[in-house]
């Protein structure tokens, strides 16, 4: 989550510093004439604004415009961006029905600014006062943020950016995944930004497919039923983002309803039974989630209209302190379960379970299980307790 918002953010701020360039070098020539205010369209027939448009790969209606202010030593600018679409490689990025910049400027400042760059070919970002920049009804499509890696000089000096986004809209693709609202403070170096603080809410389309989130489970095949209905609102925010510690936070509530999950594997040598009428509790409270999941496991030696009752039951807590890697400390039920082995379906049965799951990179599995029936062993099977390991990720994976 973090890195995406990071690449979303980068883009905007190359976006806003390009326009602060172009409107230092308007301020410098018509100073004496802003102290009643004065706008100009935003033409792209301009040579220097259509080298802008191109590198950036950006593009907006002729009705744009900017508008300055002066007041004393100050000049207040705006900038507002109509229609506006930002592409990455050719791709749509960002659609937004309106981008708006504003920022103040002190006069005395701006030239001490360019005769730096003039005089030094030096470009000192300290020298620019806080900008502002809103995006209005923004659609955002994650198919198309790219990685940006970057590293930054501790003493190369910045400006400080805020970006705020409202009712946007968060697609991948064909896929309507939900609208957000985020609020993100960031430091804008020459070349690089660095996220300082940040708030992002983000809610569920009612087109959103409970399938989309099976890439994220590498033990998990599919998700998803005809019947499905998923809700959720979560709200992830760092108040410390530029710090090395783990200091975000993450709350909101996630519930599904009348799924089925297939599994690729299972943590002993069994055959993974669909999971069906699956339901799904999640409630996040300062990073810490109380799950409940109820389901029916599959068995194929009976008719399916005759499994209408849940025999599955898992509850506990998920530490999502690593949002991409939670802490587990979760306690499955399971009653009249069916199971058979992986290399001979013949050899099968049904028992009753507990399962106790703890740990994040490699579970630890603890449990007992009371057997019911057996068929096709040679002894027949007797209830038992078991310990074993499941490594669900390497420990050194990235974040």
């Amino acid at each position: 989550m973090n890195s995406t918002i990071l690449k979303i953010l980068k883009t905007i701020a190359s976006v806003a510093v390009a326009f602060l360039g172009f409107t230092v070098i308007v301020i410098i020539a018509f100073y004496f004439y802003l102290s009643d205010g004065v706008e100009f369209k935003l033409n792209k027939s301009n040579q220097a604004l259509n080298s802008l448009t191109n590198r950036f790969e950006l593009d907006f209606k002729e009705s744009s415009s900017i508008y300055f202010k002066a007041r004393e030593e100050n000049i207040d600018a705006y900038i507002t961006l109509e229609d506006v679409i930002i592409k990455r490689s050719g791709n749509t990025l960002i659609i937004s029905e309106n981008i708006s910049l504003n920022t103040t400027l002190n006069f005395s400042k701006t030239l001490q600014f360019v005769f730096e760059i003039i005089l030094n070919n030096n470009t000192d970002l300290n020298l620019i006062n806080p900008v502002n920049i809103k995006l209005k009804n923004p659609v955002l499509d994650l198919a198309s943020v790219q990685n940006q890696e970057s590293k930054i000089n501790e003493n190369e000096r910045f400006f400080p950016v805020t970006i705020k986004a409202e009712n946007g809209s968060l697609i991948d693709e064909d896929i309507e995944i939900g609208q957000f609202d985020f609020i993100l403070n960031l430091n804008q170096y020459s070349e690089n930004s660095v996220l300082e603080k940040y708030k992002f809410r983000l809610k569920s389309s009612e087109n959103f497919p409970v399938s989309y989130i099976a890439q994220f489970f590498q033990d998990v095949e599919s998700i998803g039923d005809t019947k499905e209905t998923i809700s959720f609102d979560i709200t992830l925010e760092d108040e410390y983002a530029g710090s090395s510690d783990l200091t975000q936070k993450l709350n909101g509530v996630i519930q599904i309803r009348n799924t089925t999950m297939r599994l690729k594997t299972f943590p002993v040598e069994l055959k993974p039974e669909p999971i069906r009428r699956l339901n799904l509790d999640l409630n996040i409270v300062e990073n810490i989630g109380q799950v409940n999941l109820i389901g029916t496991v599959y068995n194929p030696k009976k008719s399916l209209g005759l499994q209408t009752e849940p025999n599955l039951q898992i509850g506990g807590t998920l530490n999502f302190e690593e949002i991409l890697k939670p802490e587990l400390n979760l306690i499955v039920n399971g009653y009249d379960i069916y199971f058979a082995k992986l290399e001979n379906i013949n050899l099968n049965g049904v028992s009753d379970l507990t399962v106790s799951i703890i740990g994040k990179n490699v579970l630890d599995l603890q449990g007992s299980l009371k057997i019911k029936r057996s068929s096709g062993f040679l002894v027949p099977l007797t209830d038992t307790e078991f310990e074993t390991k499941h490594k669900v990720r390497n420990i050194d994976e990235k974040k």
